[in-house]
């Protein structure tokens, strides 16, 4: 976890409020067992280490800012909203509203925190698997601001912890795609007009054990 800022700027928040700032040395667990008893990752920061576990915050200062537009997107967004979508959800194809199952009993069996927040883990594994191959900028504040290729494991624990009326909108702007994940949904809706990212979140979805449908097929 600790490698990725070997030789970066950071400023460092410990649990007790401790702050530091400077240039990170990172050691592996090994270290630490041999030279302190404890077989943590730390980061030296000046003279003083400081292990995974004691640390609360962590912030990488020598990227650049990942800050974005908040209108950036307005246009985009509008057309996408007004074209088709697909669904990558959790059942094979959309449920008849005169269905004889109890489709609702089961969403709300789905949407209890300890089978929504695994659920939303494996869309993050999606989402951050696409941003392997492009540039994905996101929003969970109802489109106020947004972050240019967040940090994965921040990016991850967000998704997975988001409630309240707060929604995931996520957009492939070289690609002209948009994922959107609401708070209550056991899916994710695409808007993909041009059909470019399907084949590989075909793929994406079914290695997480999902499906991917449109509810125009």
């Amino acid at each position: 976890m600790l490698s990725r800022y070997e030789g970066k700027t950071v400023r460092l928040i410990t649990e007790d409020g401790t702050v530091f700032s400077g240039n990170a040395e990172v050691y592996p667990s090994g270290y630490g067992l041999h030279e302190f008893g404890r077989a943590e990752e730390s980061i030296r920061i000046r003279n003083t280490h400081v292990f995974l576990s004691q640390i609360r915050k962590i912030e990488n200062l020598s990227e650049p800012n990942t800050a974005v537009n908040p209108r950036q997107f307005d246009d985009l967004i509008g057309s996408l909203l007004e074209g088709p979508y697909w669904i990558a959800d959790i059942l094979p194809e959309q449920v008849p509203r005169d269905s004889d199952g109890q489709y609702f009993a089961v969403e709300r069996y789905y949407l209890q925190p300890e089978r929504l927040q695994p659920l939303r883990r494996r869309f993050a594994e999606i989402l951050l698997r696409l941003n392997c191959y492009d540039d994905m900028t996101v929003s969970f504040d109802s489109c106020e601001s947004w972050e240019r290729n967040p940090d994965p494991e921040e990016f991850a624990d967000k998704l997975v912890s988001m409630s309240g009326n707060s929604f995931l909108r996520a957009i492939f702007e070289a690609q002209g795609v948009m994922i959107d994940i609401e708070p209550d949904d056991t899916y994710m809706t695409v808007y993909d007009p041009n059909s470019r990212l399907l084949d590989r979140l075909r793929a994406l979805t079914t290695a997480e054990g999902l499906f991917l449908w449109s509810p125009l097929s």
